[in-house]
């Protein structure tokens, strides 16, 4: 599924459609895969989001506040990741890695290139390699910007700039994208977590059994 995604996006570059960037066939499959995590996921199982966002944003005011913004696009009882939650005490070559694997997603955000529509978003070469490790795991990865929320990685339009190891990415939001879409939805519900099932404190015991006998 996550190899179809990446060769997707670059096959629907060439025929978007207003709404997404990704062929139907594609977003269908997209949700298909989403929904199937969303069926897999275990009772109790904790859910972890990554956001990944640029050094300058997480020394700004806002900051703060568009993490609540970002935690409040998500389901009830995920929990979100960030670079100074996550990494900051760990060396990030060698914990990187590893978090990859154990997240459940990743949401990607970046700088707005300048002259550049408020649809495009730009990712720097960390990021982007970020992007990269988690993408054919199949787990779900986002954009967010704060005058589109969420959108799926799926939807956007990709475009690679400059060279290895500085390449960048910069992502293009559809143009009349809206946070009904089938692919977000089904984003969304992957990220969800499973409430456990409430267990009797107390097992069956058969009646009479530890109570004082009569007489």
């Amino acid at each position: 599924m996550a190899r179809g995604m990446m060769s997707g996006m670059h096959a629907a570059t060439a025929t978007p459609s207003v709404d997404s960037y990704a062929l139907p066939a594609q977003r269908r499959g997209y949700v298909t895969a989403m929904r199937k995590i969303a069926v897999g996921r275990r009772p109790g199982e904790p859910v972890r989001v990554y956001f990944s966002a640029p050094p300058e944003y997480r020394t700004r005011p806002n900051w703060e506040r568009r993490l609540d913004t970002v935690r409040q696009s998500l389901p009830d009882g995920a929990e979100l990741l960030t670079y100074e939650t996550a990494l900051a005490h760990a060396d990030y070559a060698t914990e990187w890695p590893r978090l990859a694997e154990d997240i459940d997603g990743l949401i990607v955000t970046g700088m707005r290139p300048r002259s550049s529509k408020v649809r495009t978003v730009q990712l720097g070469p960390i990021a982007r390699r970020e992007l990269i490790s988690v993408v054919p795991s199949g787990k779900p990865v986002l954009l967010h910007t704060m005058e589109h929320g969420l959108v799926p990685l799926l939807d956007c339009k990709p475009h690679r700039m400059g060279r290895e190891p500085y390449q960048r990415l910069r992502l293009t939001v559809p143009k009349t994208w809206s946070p009904n879409a089938p692919t977000l939805q089904a984003a969304l519900d992957a990220l969800r977590p499973v409430r456990a099932v409430p267990h009797l404190d107390q097992p069956f015991r058969p009646s009479g059994v530890g109570q004082r006998a009569a007489g």
